[in-house]
Order: structure tokens, then C-alpha cells, then sequence
């Protein structure tokens, strides 16, 4: 296997077979994972998802590694362990264009103030929405997943118009804010790039409900293998569709068995294959994200639905198959903005229980109870906790963790329709 110095090999928009090819010369995941495969055919090449890169490195899908390289960044490590990647200048100066497009459609101005609220360190959030910025001539303050108090020092001082930001700090805001008895609705904010977590629609109409009249809710959709949010935007905070960015990735909407697209209407992963050479590129890379094919042809679809869950987290509880966006979804549409929840599912075999915690009375969670009988036919237990007692994340929030019960013997607990 020959390794040739990626900067010499990156400049460009080249074919897919020019890119598995090159890619199973550079990089040692793609040289076995690649072998015998038909690189001329994309639909022959197989795919693969973060999981099959153990064994090959601390940054298994880069070329050459750090050495060299503009920015190392990695992913969360909330669904396994952290994968890290390189990224060369000319990586940036690709996303940077796509991002410089989606502050013309938003029309972001120089004379807007961005208070961004996304992680830095590792994590590409941050650096990445300041990049937005810089493209429109935009101000940014750097504050990180700070306190929400020191963004509400910001806009009382009449300083922020747009906001980036997760669902899950979003929420804290608008709760500290509550809290504090500050109208939100009279800040200078009309603008938001939300995302690196999904948000219910429930959960999106209560903090909209929040800000001032006229508030746009941009949604950003992208990996920390991509570099950021490169791959989709939603223009229009009323349809509930992402436009993909079809000049950096082919985009394919699997079946999640199968290497084949699914049928017209079907939920599928969203698999990506990177378009332009780059230090650590993708190739049918299963995204584990589930969506549906909203216009396009189904093997190159041009947008997509919102993301409805997760391929890896689907719940069989009592017989019904259910995502967490779902079950998400039921909770947020019956709780106050600023109630948090949790849920345990504990994993018996084949089957689920599901357990849930909710800051309301039990009256609040005997009807949260029913309405899970009522509309899926799931019975849960639902218990109250006091106040605001569940953590607040400043990033991403994982609600549903998964106990797996191996011991036989376990007594399976008895669901409670009713609380308190």
C-alpha cells in the first residue's frame, strides 16, 4: 500500500471511484474495507458506520494522520467511543463556502451580532459557527456552553441579534430566564442556528412561543466526521425539510439491513459519500441517522425529511416499536417549556420496559401515562420528581439511557398507569 502526502492529492472535485481509489492507497480502514469491491460502481462498495473503524487508530478514516493538518476535531462519544479526524485548510475553505450560502438565504448581515453557544475545544461546533459568521462579516462573541446568565448579561446590554445554540441550552435559557423574570421577547434576537441534537416539534413550538415574533429557527444538520454542519440546512423553519448540500455529498437513504435505497416514503439511514478529495473523506459512511427522501431520485435525493431518531436506538416495549424522537415527542407536547424528563429503559432480552421521570405533579404524569396507552397502546411507568430536579445539559442531552438486565432471575417491574 502506497501513502502519498494528502495535500498533494486534495486540490479539486473529483469522481467517486477517483476518490475509493485514492482512499484505498492513503488510508489503511479504507484499503481493507475496500478490498475486492467494484470502485467503479458506487452501489457495489459496501458501507460501514463508526463501529467498524476500531482497530485502526486514533484516527482511523484520516490520511496521514494529524501531522500536517489544519484542525483535529472528534466526535461526542455519547454513542461509543471517540473517533477522531484531520481536517486540511482546504477542508475548511469547502465548508466554508457552504456556510457563506446559508448566510445569504438566511441573510445574515455584517450588522448582526452572533452570541454562540456551541462547545469548542474538540468539539467543532464552536469553531465552525464562528466560520458562518466570519463569511457574512458578522461580530461574534465566543461564549461557549457558558451559563445562560452571561447570556442574558448580553442581551439586557442590547448586544446579540442571533443565537447559536443546542435544543437542550436553548431550553435552559429560556428557563433561566423565567427564572430571572426577563422578557425575552424584547431582545434584539431574531435569528438562530440551532441543531447538533434533534428537537420535537413540541419542544421547537414552546421555545419558539419564548422569543420574539418573527424569530427564525435555522436548523444545521451535520457530523463531526463532515466538519460540522456542511450537509443539510432547513430554509423554512415551517417545512419540515433539510436541503442537502449535494455539491460536497452524495447522499443515499438506506435500508438499515441492506446496502439498497429504500422505497419512496420509507425511513432509511442517511449514508453519505463524500464528493471532494479531503484529508479524511467518507465513503458510504452510515450515518445512523433515520429520515425520509422529501424530493430528489431515491438513490440521490436533493432533501430530506427532519431526522426522525436513530437506527441505533429503537425501543420495543411491550410489543411496540417505538424511537426516542417518538416517545420525546408524547412527553414535550404535555409538559411546561421549561420541564425536563428522563427515561430508563431497562432491556429484558428481546423485550423493554420503560421507565419514566417527569418534573410535574402526578397528576401531569398520570396523564402522560394515558396518553402513551392511548395513542401507541405502550403502558409506562411515569413517577414525578420535585421541582427542577433532572440535570440541565449545556450540550447535547441524551434522555433515554438503556439498562441491560442479564440476570434471569430479575423480577420484572409492574407498569403504573397512575403516579404519586
Amino acid at each position: 500500500m502506497t501513502t502519498m502526502p494528502p495535500h498533494r492529492l486534495m486540490a479539486g472535485h473529483r469522481s467517486i471511484s477517483e476518490l475509493a481509489r485514492w482512499a484505498s492507497n492513503a488510508i489503511p480502514f479504507y484499503h481493507d474495507h475496500l478490498s475486492g469491491a467494484d470502485l467503479s460502481d458506487l452501489s457495489a462498495v459496501p458501507t460501514f458506520d463508526k463501529h467498524a473503524t476500531a482497530g485502526y487508530g486514533r484516527f482511523p478514516l484520516t490520511a496521514g494522520g494529524p501531522s500536517g493538518a489544519y484542525r483535529v476535531v472528534a466526535t461526542s462519544g455519547t454513542t461509543g467511543d471517540r473517533l477522531y479526524l484531520a481536517f486540511d485548510l482546504s477542508d475548511k475553505e469547502r465548508v466554508g463556502r457552504w456556510l457563506a450560502a446559508v448566510g445569504r438565504r438566511v441573510e445574515l448581515a455584517p450588522t448582526d451580532v452572533l452570541l454562540n453557544t456551541h462547545c469548542y475545544g474538540l468539539w467543532v461546533g464552536g469553531p465552525v459557527l464562528d466560520w458562518l459568521a466570519d463569511k457574512a462579516g458578522a461580530c461574534v462573541v465566543p461564549l461557549g456552553p457558558a451559563a445562560p446568565s452571561g447570556v442574558l448579561h448580553m442581551l439586557a446590554g442590547g448586544v446579540g441579534t442571533v443565537i447559536s445554540a443546542t435544543p437542550s441550552y436553548l431550553r435552559r435559557l429560556i428557563e433561566a430566564a423565567e427564572a430571572a423574570d426577563f422578557d425575552l421577547t424584547a431582545t434584539g434576537l431574531r435569528l438562530g442556528f440551532i441543531g447538533a441534537e434533534q428537537a420535537e416539534p413540541a419542544l421547537r413550538r414552546k421555545l419558539l412561543s419564548r422569543l420574539p415574533k418573527g424569530f427564525h429557527w435555522v436548523e444545521l444538520y451535520g457530523l463531526t466526521e463532515t466538519l460540522g454542519p456542511s450537509v443539510a440546512f432547513g430554509p423554512d423553519p415551517d417545512v419540515a425539510e433539510l436541503e442537502l448540500n449535494t455539491e460536497d455529498f452524495h447522499v443515499e437513504v438506506l435500508e438499515p439491513g441492506a446496502d439498497r435505497p429504500v422505497p419512496a416514503g420509507d425511513v432509511g439511514e442517511l449514508t453519505l459519500t463524500s464528493r471532494q478529495f479531503s484529508r479524511s473523506p467518507l465513503i458510504r459512511y452510515r450515518t445512523r441517522d433515520l429520515v425520509r427522501v422529501a424530493a430528489g431520485p431515491a438513490d440521490a435525493p436533493t432533501r430530506i425529511s427532519r431526522i426522525l431518531g436513530r437506527a441505533d436506538d429503537a425501543l420495543k416495549i411491550g410489543g411496540v416499536l417505538m424511537y426516542p424522537t417518538a416517545v420525546a415527542e408524547i412527553i414535550t407536547g404535555m409538559l411546561p417549556p421549561s420541564a425536563e424528563w428522563r427515561g430508563t429503559v431497562r432491556r429484558y432480552g428481546l423485550d423493554d420496559e420503560l421507565q419514566l421521570e417527569v418534573e410535574g405533579a402526578p397528576e401531569l404524569c398520570r396523564a402522560v401515562a394515558v396518553a402513551f396507552q392511548e395513542r401507541v397502546g405502550m403502558e409506562v411507568t411515569v413517577l414525578p420528581t420535585d421541582g427542577a430536579t433532572l440535570v440541565r445539559s449545556r450540550e447535547k442531552t441524551r434522555r433515554i439511557s438503556i439498562e441491560i438486565v442479564t440476570d434471569p432471575w430479575a423480577v420484572r417491574p409492574t407498569h403504573r398507569s397512575a403516579c404519586g
